[in-house]
């Protein structure tokens, strides 16, 4: 009788042993279907946002350079202006000095309206950096500061913008004249005695302050998107910007 209950007992012991490996192993399949889904899900995810980033930049971009190269698009912009080169300050202030405003005047003037003549074709220098850009940690972008997704492009394309605007500031900078007026400037102060002569790279300082003010304005739309729900113009923005 002892063995046949303890045979029983064993029985028992071993079905209910199976029943909850069964039951764990289902659970574990379950889990794994899920897992699966999820990273499926994250996959998409991150290929919707970063199409949402290079959506957010496309529009900012364009938007931008428009607004740059509008008649006044620099001088009128406190933000973008292009000053006097602080390099040469003291070139200016000499200048001033003997009573030559309208000369410094007119030099600004024909920095910024440079700097709005190149920005007239910008928009496809920068779109084609956008377009290269491999958003690896889009997530992260994101979430990120307000100009996360165009300091991203700034710190993946910062250094063929450059090369890519060089040559159309050279020749902008032949077409406005700014160089001539330059010259004029930097050989009355360098007539001056006692005075160290004076000698600027113009197209390298345009060429940096274009980019800069795009790159302000582009920050500043890239802020209205994830801010402003009414400015989120398409389905894939409105997507991922909730």
């Amino acid at each position: 009788m002892y063995f046949f209950s303890l045979r029983l007992y064993l029985s028992f012991f071993l079905m209910f042993s199976l029943s909850i490996s069964q039951a764990q192993f289902n659970i574990v399949k379950k889990s794994s279907r899920i897992a699966d889904s999820l990273m499926n899900l994250t996959v998409n995810s991150e290929k919707d946002v970063a199409s949402g980033l290079i959506e957010v930049l496309n529009i900012s971009v364009q938007k931008s350079c428009e607004e740059a190269s509008s008649v006044g698009g620099f001088l009128d912009n406190k933000k973008i202006r292009v000053l006097f080169p602080d390099e040469i300050i003291h070139v200016k202030k000499a200048c001033l000095t003997l009573g030559l405003n309208s000369l410094v005047v007119n030099f600004e003037k024909k920095l910024n309206k440079t700097a709005e003549q190149v920005s007239v074709g910008a928009s496809d220098i920068i779109l084609e950096q956008v377009y290269n850009l491999k958003f690896i940690d889009a997530i992260e972008i994101l979430n990120g500061p307000d100009n996360a997704a165009t300091q991203y492009l700034r710190d993946n394309a910062s250094d063929n913008l450059y090369n890519l605007f060089y040559p159309n500031v050279k020749n902008e900078i032949k077409n406005t004249g700014v160089q001539k007026k330059l010259d004029v400037i930097l050989k009355k102060h360098n007539k001056i005695p006692f005075v160290k002569k004076v000698a600027f790279d113009l197209s390298d300082y345009i060429t940096i302050k274009t980019i800069d003010g795009i790159f302000y304005l582009i920050t500043e739309k890239e802020k209205e998107i994830r801010r402003n729900p009414e400015v989120r113009v398409t389905k894939l923005l409105k997507k991922i910007f909730k």
